[in-house]
């Protein structure tokens, strides 16, 4: 995963460079401004280790083996030390809900289902970005601080016997990165297209227990073992300088 993103980024910092090259400022000044630096855009999270829906049983050990992407937004607020040196905090907010019916036992039952996925990321750490005299202007950088996760499902069963409810929620607080960059297109002095935005953006999950309702309004104590969480975010929006 490092390696293809490694490779993403290098082709894409490449792209920049050539059209750099080809794209010479013309009505459009580009500026390398010092001070602070704003940044709002659509984010996409192809998040690890997050249930996308087992159309078997909602509750299986693959539970938490599915990628699935989670939609929100994300800001940043930069300021630049030096042309090409600043401080970057990040928050991002992705959040996907679904619901859906299967069946199981041969059709002698029924699920309904409903998966609700959270992950809200809190990040900092230092932005180089790489200044030309073109409108194109690529940036990296290097953020650390934490990520919340927040997963709650429930799956309603119902056959001959009765309805009986399986359900659980688990909330957690972990260290997280978010390792990448982006390009933007300046359209004025202050204003500037970020076109994209890639990031590895590792949760480094501790143990936990959570407890399972089942059937009667049982408590089943379950024990999650610590992992790493893989995930990928993508974003695009307005720089604002």
């Amino acid at each position: 995963m490092l390696k293809l993103l490694a490779i993403g980024l290098l082709l894409s910092l490449s792209a920049a460079a050539a059209f750099a090259q080809t794209t010479r400022t013309g009505s459009i000044p580009v500026t390398d401004k010092l001070g602070p630096e704003v940044f709002v855009g659509y984010s996409n999270l192809q998040a690890e280790g997050l249930p996308s829906g087992d159309q078997n049983n909602t509750f299986s050990n693959n539970l938490f083996g599915d990628r699935t992407g989670l939609h929100g937004f994300n800001s940043e607020f930069t300021y630049y030390l030096t042309r090409h040196f600043g401080l970057t905090a990040d928050f991002s907010f992705n959040q996907r809900r679904r619901s859906f019916t299967t069946t199981v036992a041969g059709g002698t039952a029924t699920l309904q289902n409903s998966l609700d996925t959270r992950v809200v990321n809190i990040l900092g750490g230092p932005q180089v970005r790489f200044p030309n005299q073109t409108r194109a202007t690529p940036f990296v950088h290097a953020l650390f601080g934490v990520a919340n996760t927040r997963f709650e499902a429930e799956a309603e069963q119902t056959t001959a016997g009765g309805t009986f409810t399986n359900s659980f929620t688990t909330n957690a607080t972990d260290f997280a990165m978010a390792l990448g960059g982006g390009l933007d297109i300046n359209v004025s002095d202050r204003v500037a297209l970020r076109v994209f935005q890639i990031d590895y953006n590792p949760v480094f999950l501790r143990n936990r227990s959570i407890n399972i309702l089942g059937q009667a309004g049982a408590i089943q104590p379950q024990r999650l073992e610590s992992n790493r969480q893989d995930n990928i975010r993508l974003s695009f929006g307005v720089t604002i300088k």
